[in-house]
This record gives C-alpha cells, structure tokens and sequence, in this order.
C-alpha cells in the first residue's frame, strides 16, 4: 500500500509540474507577442496603405480655420468615382486669407502633440492617388509631410509635394516619390492646398484612392 500511494504521489506531481511548465511558456510567449507587434507594426506587412481610410481630414489651414464657412468635405460622394462606390468631394469658396489646405493627419488635430507614424521599414516608394476637377482649369498642389509647428515635441520627418498642377474634368492618376523619404514620423499622411490667386472663383475637386504603395 505504501509503495502504490507513493507512485501516486509521484504522478500527481510529474502531472503538476507539466502543467506548470506548459503555463510558463504560454505566459512567456504572451508576454513576447505585444513587444514584436510594436517593433514590426502591421503596416510593415501591407503593399499600400490607404490614407483616407487610416489618417483623419482634421488638418484645416488657412481658409479652413474657420470650418464649414468656406469649405466644404464630401468623404463619401457616390456621383462618379474613380472607385465605387464613393470618392471624396471638396469644394473651396475663397475667404480673406486667400487659400486653403487640409491635411489627413495619423490622429485628430495633430499638429504634433502626437507622434508620427513609423513607416521606415515598410518599403514605400510613392504616394499614389486620382483626382479630377469639377469643370477643369483648377489649379492645385498635392503634398504630403511638413507638419513641423513650433514649440511641438513632434514633427513630421520629410516633405514631398506634386507642385501646382491644372486638373481637368476627367479623372488621372498622379504619383509623388517617397522612395528616398525619410518616413520615421509621419503625421501629415496626405495634404491638398489652394490659393485664391489662381482660382479667383474657387473650385470644386475629386479626389479617389490615396495609397502609399511599394
């Protein structure tokens, strides 16, 4: 009886410590999992980032600091994408300081109270996206990066534009080089400005799937 109770014993606690082991490992290996995902974050594993989908149109400047009074943000326009089922619509009415611009920026109004988002490592070589105008002749430039306000912990960490450019009424694809861009701190993931000197009655323009892609 006394040899059978301690072979019981013995494999009650071989079980325990199995068991134990199996636990430690499981805990180690949660406790590992968070810490990769941070120094590989996910969009290191896409081919294109989707900008409108991922950043905020919270960026208003100029003419847009007044809100609605004199632009106007359609994100969800279905008449004539280049992609249904919807694009985005802006429509800018020219008020006293002249131009406008809105940034899509990583978080809410953040002209760099937050930091960027680190897309070093995803291998991005341009800034892809549609646009079109509304009658033809609007003259605009794309840009993306340059947030840098003063007094603020953080910044963007390149700056890379189209320049000005005409649309016309038909929708065409454009590209901005970012190959050679630095992209550690991304805060103004795309960005559109606009002067009432070269569209003294306003404009209205499209704009369609805004990726950053390898």
């Amino acid at each position: 009886m006394k040899i059978t109770r301690k072979r019981s014993l013995i494999s009650v606690l071989g079980a325990s410590l199995i068991v134990l082991t199996i636990l430690t490992c499981k805990r180690q290996n949660r406790a590992q999992g968070p810490q990769q995902s941070q120094s590989h974050p996910q969009e290191a594993q896409q081919s294109r980032l989707d900008v409108t989908a991922l950043f905020v149109a919270s960026g208003w400047m100029g003419d847009g600091e007044q809100g609605t009074k004199y632009i106007q943000l359609f994100e969800a326009w279905r008449k004539n994408p280049h992609s249904t089922p919807t694009c985005i619509k802006v429509v800018y009415s020219p008020g006293p300081n002249g131009w406008a611009g809105m940034y899509w920026q990583n978080k809410p109004n953040n002209w760099g109270d937050k930091p960027g988002e680190n897309y070093a490592h995803a291998g991005y070589r341009k800034l892809t996206f549609w646009a079109r105008g509304d009658t033809g002749g609007e003259v605009i430039e794309f840009k993306a990066g340059g947030i840098d306000a003063p007094g603020k912990p953080y910044k963007d960490s390149f700056e890379v534009t189209t320049g000005k450019i005409s649309l016309d009424n038909n929708w065409h694809p454009y590209a901005i080089d970012v190959e050679n861009a630095d992209l550690s701190s991304v805060i103004g993931g795309f960005c559109w400005v606009a002067a009432r000197s070269a569209n003294p009655k306003g404009l209205t323009f499209y704009l369609d799937d805004v990726y950053y892609e390898r």
